[in-house]
């Protein structure tokens, strides 16, 4: 009984196990296809991210490299740049070194003509009036000053300008009011020698040299003005016997050179308080030598003069 029921489980059980394996076998088949379904997904998945990731590296590689062609760019602006700086420095150094050398170098001191320099007609006018009366009056080119000689222009003693000196300042009227002249001034000065006023008549009229030789310049002064040479332009002073331009004679014997009565044209209002500036004109004369041996002498010559009148004038 028992080898029966053995053989009979055999033949039972083996169809069993068969099915059973065949039907495991058939699960099994659809998780594999399942599962190889998925991996296939998910190494599809991983392999378009990978290609974005290697875009993505790409895109940056080539910003990198764009933004390291603006860095060498900026870099060969800058060295550039830095060899011009160099350049100008270099420069500068050499003009630094030339401006000492000038700075340095002696020069002579500047001629500076200040005061009355006269403009060129009237300084002509001025002169063909001294050369055309020699014996009476000589003109200081530089200074723009017209001397008269006293015991020319006066008696001895006397503020009176004699007939013929009157005559003659008459022409120098017409001079002075000429339109070159028009924006001076006209400023008389008397000067005596050492020679003590001594004549009771004299003295009872000119107490001093002061008043000599103030006195005498009123006396031109009133002699101008007759003329036609307008007051207001004028100025009349006295510098008695301090102020000679040679030796007196021992003894207070006096000298002539220093009896003289001087007329200095300057530009209007010079000394004066007025309510507005006194314009000038300043013109600047620049002579630059190379000598033979390649010295450089700068020699300036500076003129002031007063400007042009704009509107009345004095």
């Amino acid at each position: 009984m028992s080898r029966t029921f053995v053989s009979t489980f055999r033949c039972v059980a083996f169809p069993a196990i068969l099915l059973a394996l065949a039907l495991g076998t058939v699960g099994c088949g659809e998780e594999l296809e399942t599962a190889n379904r998925t991996l296939r997904k998910r190494l599809d998945d991983a392999n378009a991210n990978n290609m974005r990731l290697q875009a993505e590296r790409d895109a940056s590689e080539a910003e990198l490299a764009a933004q390291r062609l603006v860095v060498l760019e900026r870099d060969n602006r800058i060295a550039a740049l830095q060899g011009q700086i160099d350049k100008k420095d270099v420069e500068f150094l050499e003009l630094s070194r030339l401006y000492q050398e000038l700075l340095n170098a002696p020069r002579p001191a500047p001629k500076i003509i200040v005061g009355p320099a006269l403009p060129q007609e009237l300084n002509a006018a001025l002169k063909a009036f001294a050369q055309a009366n020699p014996d009476l009056a000589e003109f200081d080119e530089k200074n723009g000053m017209v001397k008269l000689k006293s015991d020319l222009t006066f008696a001895p003693g006397s503020s009176v300008v004699k007939a013929a000196t009157a005559a003659n300042l008459s022409r120098l009227v017409q001079i002075l009011n000429d339109p070159a002249a028009r924006a001076f001034s006209v400023y008389i000065a008397g000067h005596t020698d050492d020679m003590p006023i001594r004549k009771a008549a004299t003295l009872r009229k000119h107490p001093t040299n002061w008043y000599l030789s103030a006195h005498r310049a009123v006396g031109v002064e009133k002699v101008l003005e007759k003329a036609g040479l307008t007051p207001a332009r004028m100025c009349a002073m006295g510098f008695g016997e301090y102020h000679p331009i040679a030796a007196n004679k021992p003894g207070h014997k006096g000298n002539e050179l220093n009896r003289r009565v001087e007329i200095w044209i300057v530009p209007a209002g010079q000394f004066l308080t007025v309510k507005g500036p006194i314009m000038v004109d300043v013109e600047v004369e620049v002579e630059d030598t190379i000598e033979a041996n390649g010295t450089e002498t700068v020699e300036e010559t500076i003129r002031v003069r007063p400007a042009a009148p704009t509107g009345d004038s004095l």
